[in-house]
């Protein structure tokens, strides 16, 4: 017990001492970002009907939200700039799944392919977003030549999997992300097990206890990246008076606890980014904040630069 206590008082020391650096420059943060000409801005994303549940990576890494075991039948448009770093090969990987009414759990070739007008369809696509226009991007996209070709298997399978090459070609920007990250899938196991709890601790209690300042600037580095890739032009949001708000109303007293029993260690970005997703009630999400009136879920993706010890937060 005494060990465990000396561990997380130098994480907690650790993470002080990188927030106060931080802190110093947070609202610096934003400032030196070029705004990109309108004409430039091109999205990428994958748009989806799906035929059955499924799981949705790039670059082995799980798209949030839809891409999370979702429910079949449904439409559903992924943004894939927030995890593209740079112009280049990336590589897609869908996982389908059996579907909800299902009595063996297996997933059956006509579930992804039955007829031509009956199948699972993904389309990769890109496009200039714009807000004041009806389907939220400019002109026209030609889904006719932007279809992946979907394999169905040949027989019942309890899952299927299929990787699709994305050539990216347009992006305005170079991130560094986790390209120059420690593989953290060469260390120990159980050691980087213990940190990243440590570290999810320490991030619940810093929500726990309304501490926004701390909680915004550790968050820089990510919230620098999304605005750069997704073309933000509202970076004072980033730390306003109104965000800050938010996060202490949905999170000052209200965060769960975390143990093992409930979260599992998850490596994605081919050992380069860590992560603990809760295993059941709330699958695959991370911190769970708690209201008189919702659920509120704050999820981190981590990684470790080279020549740091530290952890810091590069995506949600």
């Amino acid at each position: 017990m005494k060990i465990l206590k000396l561990i997380l008082i130098c994480t907690a020391f650790i993470g002080c001492a990188q927030t106060q650096k931080n802190s110093n420059t947070s609202n610096d943060t934003m400032k030196d970002i070029k705004p990109v000409p309108k004409t430039q801005q091109i999205t990428y994303s994958i748009h989806i009907n799906a035929k059955t549940p499924y799981e949705i990576f790039i670059d082995d890494i799980p798209l949030p939200g839809f891409g999370r075991w979702y429910e079949s039948g449904m439409n559903a448009t992924l943004e894939l700039n927030p995890y593209l770093l740079s112009n280049g090969t990336h590589k897609l990987k869908v996982r389908y799944l059996p579907r909800e009414d299902s009595k063996d759990s297996l997933v059956y070739p006509s579930d992804v392919y039955h007829t031509k007008d009956a199948k699972w369809n993904i389309f990769f696509v890109r496009y200039i977003k714009n807000g004041e226009e009806p389907l939220g991007y400019e002109g026209e996209i030609d889904y006719g030549n932007s279809e992946l070709e979907v394999i169905p298997p040949s027989k019942p399978v309890p899952v299927w999997e299929q990787e699709f090459n994305l050539e990216i070609k347009d992006l305005p920007y170079t991130l560094k992300g986790w390209s120059e990250s420690q593989d953290l899938s060469k260390m120990d196991q159980d050691k980087l097990k213990e940190q990243v709890f440590e570290y999810f601790n320490y991030l619940r209690i810093i929500l726990h206890e309304g501490k926004v300042e701390e909680f915004i600037a550790l968050n820089n580095i990510r919230d620098r990246e999304i605005a750069i890739a997704t073309y933000d032009d509202n970076l004072s949001w980033y730390h306003s008076e109104e965000r800050k708000k938010e996060i202490i109303e949905d999170c000052k007293s209200n965060m769960w606890s975390i143990n093992e029993k409930e979260y599992v260690m998850k490596t994605y970005a081919y050992g380069k980014i860590v992560s603990l997703e809760r295993i059941d009630k709330f699958k695959n999400k991370g911190l769970i904040a708690e209201t008189k009136s919702d659920y509120w879920y704050y999820s981190f993706k981590l990684h470790k630069p080279i020549g740091s010890n530290t952890f810091e937060i590069i995506r949600k």
